[in-house]
């Protein structure tokens, strides 16, 4: 009989147990995004596999919902917010956590350590701010289940096995190495072009007609070209160099890029000339006036800041045009006069540190210039 009762008893506290068990509501868990902290955003794909794993195996975990990521970006999107923003704000994302009715945030990092992983998974408790941290180090799956185990029994208490020799699959190995592809454009004829340092071939001359680098391994790559007295020109010092980029090849992916190499000398004519105006004499107004304010400064070689200011004002009656000019370099004032009788031509040019400044009336107009003396056609040779 005493045997009899106990087994009952033992039904009765068991349907009771089941029944609590039953009423205690699921927790309810958010995903923040799972950062690279490698060095090399090469490795930005195992994020797709971390949060795609410990997102299935949470989701089919009882007694816990995943919020919906659409509920989270329609939140996100009303308070002006990124995804990648609750990352960094704790408080911004608690406040979004109790918006959207999550128990706990969930954010993680992972470092690329050559043949494993290092992941560390931190829960964010909305209601008490508190958290906790898991981390685990491998190279297969089964050490993004063995997370997913360590999470669930914090949660509801229940030890599960996840892990499995099936999923012992490396996560590093998933990566996608399909070749990609370099198309360069260049209208230079001829130029040499150096892929990761190596030589591969010439451009074509047309900049219709890309140079086709096929097979490339994904990752980081540089393009260079190489003519002589064509590339490009680093300021403020004024040197000269190979056109280069460096890019990500993408896996599958074809890449298009224009080489900018120009002719040295164009370059450095640009470069040299900060001011140069032609001004017709019907520019004038009814009153036979003109004035003209231009800035003229610019950043000389050793990274100092030149301040040029020049003002023209010139009056014109009949034939007679005067001119007066007034340049300010470095705040130290300088004033001209030029004047034309009878429509001849007359010319004015000075030279003021590392200036220098023409200017010149004829028939039909007026016109002035401002160059640099301290950058000259073939410097670089």
């Amino acid at each position: 009989m005493n045997r009899a009762k106990t087994h009952i008893l033992c039904i009765i506290l068991s349907i009771l147990f089941f029944s609590a068990a039953l009423s205690v509501e699921a927790l309810s868990l958010a995903f923040l995004p799972i950062e690279n902290l490698s060095a090399n955003p090469r490795y930005d794909y195992l994020e797709g596999i971390i949060k795609g794993i410990l997102l299935y195996d949470l989701s089919s975990a009882e007694g816990i919902n995943v919020v919906d990521r659409s509920e989270l970006e329609s939140i996100l999107k009303e308070q002006e917010l990124r995804l990648s923003s609750l990352a960094e704000d704790q408080g911004k994302a608690l406040e979004i956590g109790k918006i959207i009715g999550a128990d706990y945030l969930l954010k993680g990092e992972y470092v690329f350590l050559g043949r494993e992983v290092l992941v560390t998974v931190t829960l964010l408790d909305v209601t008490t701010a508190r958290t906790a941290t898991f981390s685990e180090r491998g190279s297969s799956e089964n050490i993004l289940h063995s997370l997913s185990e360590q999470i669930i029994e914090r949660f509801t208490g229940r030890r599960v096995r996840l892990q499995s020799e099936q999923r012992n699959r490396s996560i590093i190995s998933m990566r996608d190495e399909t070749p990609g592809t370099i198309a360069l454009h260049s209208h230079l004829i001829d130029a040499e072009v150096f892929f990761d340092n190596e030589f591969v071939g010439y451009t074509t001359g047309d900049e219709r007609i890309p140079f086709v680098i096929e097979d490339v391994a994904p990752g980081l790559h540089k393009v260079r070209i190489r003519l002589q007295n064509f590339g490009v020109v680093k300021e403020p010092e004024i040197s000269f160099h190979d056109w280069e980029q460096e890019l990500e090849v993408k896996p599958g992916k074809r890449h298009v890029i224009r080489a900018r190499a120009y002719h040295f000398n164009s370059i450095l004519y640009d470069l040299s000339r900060l001011l140069r105006e032609d001004v017709p004499f019907k520019s004038f107004d009814s009153s036979g006036r003109l004035k003209r304010e231009h800035d003229a400064s610019f950043v000389d070689r050793q990274g100092k800041t030149v301040k040029v200011i020049f003002k023209v004002s010139a009056l014109q009656k009949g034939k007679e045009v005067d001119v007066q000019a007034a340049l300010s370099y470095n705040d130290q004032s300088h004033a001209f006069s030029l004047s034309s009788r009878s429509g001849e031509t007359v010319k004015l040019h000075e030279e003021i540190e590392k200036i220098e400044l023409k200017m010149e009336i004829d028939r039909n107009s007026i016109s002035y210039s401002i160059w640099r003396t301290d950058i000259q056609q073939n410097m670089f040779y």
